[in-house]
């Protein structure tokens, strides 16, 4: 091959080289431009569906209609309270014959803020994996010393929180915020650590304070929610309040929640009494 050829060939390669380049370099522009213009549609969606759930979360508290604290009875609160949602948590389970196989994870709660369910984690009594199962709430037994739960070595996969005997169906363990239409209860259900540990806000968005228990009436029905203010509205003490839930525009999934009451309407309110209060486990790990 000659001098003059082989600069020929040398300069087809490279020139075909660069178009290849070219089109590379234009399809991964296309790539990027069509990447872009996705997200973009999927962030405007995105916009979009949050607008309209603020939006109608919004008309959803326009329409609430709040029963002023001046109407609601604290005292019922100690009265029929029964044990506080912090104290549930963490419970020994126990099991046929009084042995402690495992502790109470998480409390299923349906639409009208009623426990459905207890979440519990299970197994090592057994000298297997630990595991979590779910048992609904009519089979639990409160007792000073722990929750008693129908389960042993031989039936706690009837209980397996995926099973198809669980009260609450697959899909709503693995959904953060709302839990739709759950196959087995005919409507939402939420989880109590869903609400507890949350930020509390007034309803001019300014900061109050995080939610630090939930009182329970014996039937599971959740009676107020413990709120603990933050800064100087705080040195009065925690506050108890009604807690209206999916009526109220809350969801969970939720960072915060909202307390729907005015200065004046709070300063007339004293403070939730711990001390007073007497349910299951009083006393243990009260935060006050």
């Amino acid at each position: 091959m000659t001098y003059r050829n082989a600069t020929s060939a040398l300069t087809l390669a490279i020139a075909s080289a660069l178009a290849i380049s070219q089109v590379q370099a234009q399809d991964n522009a296309d790539w990027h431009s069509q990447d872009q213009d996705r997200q973009g549609q999927q962030q405007s969606q995105q916009r979009a569906t949050q607008g309209n759930d603020l939006q109608n979360r919004e008309q959803i508290r326009q329409g609430l209609q709040v029963k002023s604290l001046g109407q609601w009875d604290q005292n019922a609160v100690y009265e029929q309270g029964q044990f506080l949602g912090e104290n549930l948590l963490d419970q020994d389970v126990l099991g046929q014959n009084g042995e402690d196989i495992g502790d109470i994870s998480n409390a299923v709660l349906n639409e009208q803020n009623k426990i459905i369910a207890l979440i519990a984690e299970v197994g090592g009594f057994w000298d297997m994996g630990d595991t979590h199962v779910i048992v609904p709430w009519e089979q639990a037994r409160f007792t000073r010393n722990g929750v008693h739960l129908p389960i042993n070595e031989n039936n706690f996969e009837q209980y397996q929180l995926y099973g198809e005997n669980s009260v609450v169906k697959k899909q709503a363990f693995q959904k953060k915020a709302v839990i739709e239409d759950d196959a087995d209860t005919g409507q939402r259900t939420w989880k109590l650590t869903d609400l507890l540990n949350d930020y509390s806000n007034l309803s001019n968005g300014a900061a109050y304070g995080y939610v630090n228990n939930a009182v329970f009436a014996k039937d599971g029905q959740l009676l107020a929610v413990v709120v603990v203010p933050s800064g100087v509205v705080g040195r009065g003490g925690p506050m108890a309040y009604p807690f209206y839930g999916y009526e109220s525009g809350w969801a969970p999934g939720d960072s915060t929640f909202e307390v729907p009451y005015s200065d004046q309407e709070r300063s007339q309110l004293p403070p939730f009494n711990f001390q007073r209060f007497q349910g299951f486990w009083s006393g243990q790990g009260n935060r006050n």
